[in-house]
């Protein structure tokens, strides 16, 4: 509906779902790390939520491309003071044995915010899309008013072997000349911003696949989007979360093995699904590639937490989502719409793309012949291209397989700071 009202393209569309949020909210995430390090965690979280909710709200008031992104920006502001306070207090709330499991449950909100965000296509269609950025953004007042007069401070470094923590944070350069000090980092780090492209980019235009090559009604829509979230999203973090806890009794390496072997399977997953002639067969196979696809995610914030000492666990979260959202949010869904938009070029048979179909939909004195192969051209393009960036799942499982060669000896490096 915000491409049809305010006349999008796919790639403007792209850049706001993209690049927009995600730059402040991967850039903010370094400095709001390291005020975690040093102040109240639980009220930055109460602090970046609220500034979420008002900016969400915000958005309903957008009638340019260049309002509706500052918005998004600021959003992304609010959004970037979550990750590395959450990060850095399970770090210090359960022991590495068990934080992939803990974070596993955490991000099953992920999920369930798939589920409202799916229904507010319903809403969008009773009251508008405005209401659902109002509606949205009231909602994330509520919970950041319960996460401060919930949320507790627990004390650094309570769950590790070592025992509590009182050193000195080191800067944020220690702690990037550290991490990346260690192969197997460097190849997590990589793997998980390739699979953050594909995971992004099919998260946010799956909803335009299905509506442009399945013509699905709003209603049916919302339900659908939460069949995939709640079964495929929710099992995928759970058996990275609680699987790779247990399978790492037996060996460190499988903290990187089990994502190297499920993104490999999601290539071949996501190409059969996007090419399946029915919308249950579709569903059925996109279920099984979101499965494989998310197993990744909590086994490599874990990892994060488990390289460093307590007081680097919110600088190494930061990084980590660096490279998730500035790379996989940022890169992910506007390469998405920049493809989509040439693939359907290539597959309009009727002359003139551009000059045919404006921002992707027939002009409004098209024929009937001209409108449908702006239909069809508009769906073609989108599958093409969520096709081709579902492939680079394969050459992040490759760096998550090399991450194994010095994973075991990298674990126990520890930091050993700079003496003047």
């Amino acid at each position: 509906m915000i491409k049809e009202d305010l006349h999008f393209t796919d790639a403007q569309m792209g850049m706001l779902l993209g690049l927009g949020f995600a730059f402040f909210y991967s850039v903010l995430g370094l400095p709001i790390a390291r005020l975690a390090e040093y102040t109240s965690r639980t009220k930055l979280v109460a602090a970046s939520l609220a500034l979420f909710g008002v900016m969400t709200a915000l958005c309903a008031s957008a009638y340019t491309f260049s309002r509706f992104m500052i918005c998004r920006v600021v959003v992304g502001v609010g959004d970037a003071g979550f990750g590395p306070p959450v990060a850095s207090l399970i770090g210090d709330h359960y022991p590495k044995e068990r934080r992939a499991t803990a974070m596993s449950i955490i991000w099953l909100g992920a999920p369930l915010g798939v589920i409202f965000g799916s229904y507010g296509v319903w809403l969008a269609q009773v009251a508008g899309w405005r209401a659902v950025f109002i509606t949205i953004g009231s909602a994330g007042l509520l919970v950041a008013l319960l996460a401060a007069l919930t949320l507790r401070e627990p004390a650094r470094g309570m769950s590790d072997a070592s025992g509590l923590s009182s050193g000195k944070p080191p800067s944020i350069w220690a702690v990037f000349r550290f991490l990346f000090s260690k192969r197997s980092m460097v190849q997590v780090l990589i793997g998980c911003g390739l699979a953050a492209i594909t995971m992004n980019a099919i998260g946010q235009f799956i909803a335009q696949f299905l509506v442009r090559n399945f013509h699905v009604a709003p209603r049916e829509l919302g339900f659908l989007l939460s069949v995939v979230a709640v079964v495929a999203m929710g099992a995928g973090l759970l058996l990275g979360g609680m699987g790779v806890d247990r399978a790492a009794r037996f060996d460190q390496r499988w903290y990187v093995w089990i994502p190297s072997i499920t993104l490999l399977l999601a290539a071949p997953a996501f190409v059969l699904g996007f090419n399946q002639p029915t919308l249950f067969s579709t569903i059925a196979v996109l279920m099984a590639g979101h499965l494989v696809l998310f197993v990744y995610f909590t086994p490599t914030l874990a990892i994060a937490q488990n390289m460093v000492a307590a007081n680097m666990r919110a600088s190494s979260a930061a990084i980590v989502a660096l490279v998730l959202n500035l790379i996989g949010s940022g890169i992910g869904p506007t390469l998405a719409g920049y493809l989509s938009d040439f693939f359907a070029k290539r597959a309009f048979t009727a002359g003139d793309y551009v000059g045919s179909c404006p921002d992707g939909v027939p002009a409004a004195d098209s024929t009937p012949a001209i409108a449908d192969a702006c239909q069809q051209a508009s769906a073609v393009g989108l599958r093409h291209a969520l096709m081709a960036i579902s492939l680079l799942t394969v050459w992040a499982a490759i760096h998550y397989l090399l991450a194994a060669r010095h994973f075991r000896r990298d674990l126990e490096t520890e930091f050993e700071p700079v003496r003047p």
